[in-house]
């Protein structure tokens, strides 16, 4: 293919520290990322922006996920491949994820925070062409899917907004609940998306129960609050990944319920 060109000349520049740079970079595509985002949004007192922030990775991860399958197109040959990547090339997920998440909050940041999401979407992308990991096509197919996704989020999250003096507890939950029947659907679907599946159905859980406390995340010490969850929570994503089956799946579900519901609880008793 002649798109290969493109990825030959970015591999062309290779060099170890260009390789762990972007292999850093391109996280900020990657759904565990927008997970700690969203925890830190939950544990700052910013319920609903964390609750957008993961409603959209979940739609982008689930959209671009099923057209890969869809699709079927094989990944690049004949590349010095610097990630394992044992799915389908078209769309790109990283790609999708990071430009539905610019298109849903490029009209409520500040302008400098604007520019640096779209810095963050060209350099992300670039790091998937650099990696061997996809054509040019399935990075541009990513970032069309990923600005429609976030835009359609953003107009769904508006509404829900304007309605926020007349909506229930009980309309939201059924919200909640629908999202949780989709994640788990899915899940049967995506099997590579076992993980952030099930951190994301722990954390709609979480987000559920929540609700019904009379738990206040009004952090004393935001620093000290966000950073110690960030510790634990990585400390319990590392457990799930060195554990398999059904222990795996349930530890990544506890990681989903402790951004939610089992940290803003420790925090407000700790005083935190």
């Amino acid at each position: 293919m002649e798109e290969i060109i493109i990825n030959q000349l970015l591999q062309s520049f290779s060099s170890p520290p260009l390789d762990l740079f972007f292999q850093i970079i391109t996280y900020l595509g990657h759904p565990a990322f927008w997970v700690f985002i969203a925890a830190w949004f939950f544990w700052s007192g910013k319920e609903k922006k964390s609750l957008a922030t993961m409603t959209v990775v979940l739609f982008a991860s689930v959209v671009s996920g099923v057209l890969k399958f869809v699709i079927a197109r094989p990944r690049p040959e004949g590349l010095l491949v610097l990630e394992e990547n044992a799915s389908f090339s078209m769309p790109s997920g990283h790609t999708t994820i990071i430009t539905a998440i610019y298109a849903f909050a490029k009209d409520k940041v500040k302008p400098h925070e604007k520019k640096i999401l779209l810095l963050s979407v060209l350099i992300a992308a670039i790091s998937r062409l650099y990696l061997g990991v996809h054509y040019l096509s399935d990075v541009l197919a990513g970032a069309i899917l990923g600005y429609i996704i976030g835009k359609l989020v953003w107009k769904f999250y508006g509404k829900i907004k304007k309605l926020k003096f007349h909506i229930t507890k009980i309309r939201e939950e059924f919200f909640i609940i629908a999202l949780i029947i989709i994640t788990l659907i899915l899940l049967g679907v995506l099997p590579e998306w076992l993980t952030a599946g099930f951190v994301i159905i722990g954390y709609y859980i979480g987000y559920a129960i929540f609700r019904h406390t009379k738990i206040k995340v009004q952090p004393k010490n935001k620093t000290n609050s966000i950073i110690l969850g960030t510790i634990i929570l990585a400390l319990i994503g590392v457990t799930a990944l060195s554990l398999q089956g059904i222990l795996s799946q349930l530890t990544f579900l506890i990681a989903g319920t402790f951004i939610t519901l089992i940290w803003p609880f420790i925090a407000e008793k700790l005083k935190l």
